[in-house]
């Protein structure tokens, strides 16, 4: 019985890489149950018995990356004995570094970002999409205020357009890599945009709550 578990946890896996690579190449709104079952080599039937639809392989994909980009975070949080504000640093420079070398990882961003249609029909996914945004909120929320409470950010900071700051530079740097990677090497570029980034969250008066 265990043995079956493992197994079906395993073409579970089997499949979800292979809707990953079917959404890379194809796009979300084009890519059907039928082409992800023959990418991954089994009968639609097959992967009806573990997916219900597109919709819940997706969430079922986004689910398990997302896990996997947490873990690599908490991880990262727990093995720095530095502070918030240091922590946070390595924790922005490793994202870019997984995100270059991890196939997984490089693939699912250009599908959040590239491959996802806004259109009716992908409306179900799109709304899964808005989970990591609100993931990512949460996370830089409880970073920004674990560094006010350090004494590394002024408690004036206003957190929440300090997350947009955050969200538009770190964003703007994946799509631009992603769409031309020959252009420039993103473990250059990430460390340099990311100091600059910080420095600006201390000292710039326009990021300060506005009266």
């Amino acid at each position: 019985m265990r043995k079956t578990k493992i197994e079906a946890q395993k073409t579970r896996e089997h499949l979800m890489l292979a809707a990953l690579e079917t959404f890379y190449d194809k796009g979300i709104a084009r890519t059907s149950l039928n082409e992800i079952a023959q990418t991954a080599g089994v009968t639609r039937g097959a992967l009806y018995w573990h997916f219900k639809n597109k919709e819940d392989l997706f969430d079922a994909l986004f689910q398990r990356i997302c896990q996997d980009i947490e873990n690599c975070m908490q991880n990262d949080l727990q093995q720095n004995n530095s502070s918030s504000w240091q922590s946070f640093e390595q924790l922005l420079d490793k994202f870019f570094t997984r995100l270059e070398h991890n196939d997984i990882h490089n693939k699912f961003y250009t599908i959040l970002f590239f491959k996802c249609e806004r259109i009716e029909k992908n409306h179900a996914i799109t709304a899964i999409i808005q989970k990591y945004h609100s993931i990512w909120h949460d996370k830089l929320t409880d970073i920004l205020n674990a560094c006010i409470q350090e004494g590394e950010l002024p408690a004036s900071l206003d957190i929440n357009f300090a997350i947009i700051f955050i969200k538009s530079n770190t964003d703007g740097l994946i799509k631009q890599w992603l769409s031309s990677p020959q252009d420039f090497r993103l473990s250059e570029a990430a460390p340099r945009l990311i100091r600059i980034m910080l420095d600006t969250l201390k000292t710039h008066a326009l990021i300060q709550q506005q009266a």
